[in-house]
């Protein structure tokens, strides 16, 4: 009878000490997921819900995240959608956890920041441009989204882009720009 006991003692204590090792190896596995894991893929996850923004400029967006693409996001707050970049980027404040899922951010991945630039050079959508430290860069309407510049046809914000209301034409760096407002 004792042997039968300090026999199953023995079993006992190898399947707690297997179960103990399959616990640290999963906890392993989920670090090494999460390393992997790049902000974008964060906010991703958070595509229509509220986020808050800290810029290097000072400035504090709060709205609702509407597009993450690679490096960029898109937020809508009030009558305003941003486009910002990460390097105009303080700190977020995201109202949860949930990282998007592999096939999501992949897609994600493709549309870039000169894509959805692009489409506001289509749209002739009048913006102002913060640069990455917040200097105010100018207000205008995009003329062109080149691979490394924007070109803004400087005009007054409440006007359209009319030859006789241009003051000037910016070209922007890409590296320079941190953010861009434009009234939907």
């Amino acid at each position: 009878m004792r042997w039968e006991s300090l026999f199953a003692d023995l079993e006992s204590q190898l399947n707690a000490a297997r179960a103990r090792e399959r616990t640290v190896e999963i906890q392993e596995m989920v670090r090494i997921e999460r390393s992997q894991l790049r902000l974008w893929d964060h906010l991703a996850g958070q595509v229509g819900t509220d986020i808050t923004l800290d810029l290097l400029g000072g400035q504090r967006l709060r709205g609702v995240l509407q597009h993450v693409g690679v490096n960029w996001l898109s937020l809508r707050e009030g009558p305003a959608e941003y486009l910002v970049v990460d390097a105009g980027i303080r700190s977020l404040q995201v109202a949860g956890h949930r990282a998007a899922v592999a096939e999501e951010t992949a897609v994600r991945r493709r549309v870039s920041q000169g894509a959805a630039l692009r489409s506001l050079v289509r749209d002739r959508a009048r913006v102002t441009v913060w640069a990455v430290d917040g200097a105010l860069l100018g207000t205008g309407t995009l003329d062109h989204a080149g691979a490394d510049h924007l070109r803004l046809a400087l005009h007054p914000t409440d006007g359209y882009r009319r030859e006789a209301d241009v003051q000037s034409v910016a070209l922007l760096p890409l590296g320079s720009v941190g953010a861009l407002r434009h009234e939907l």
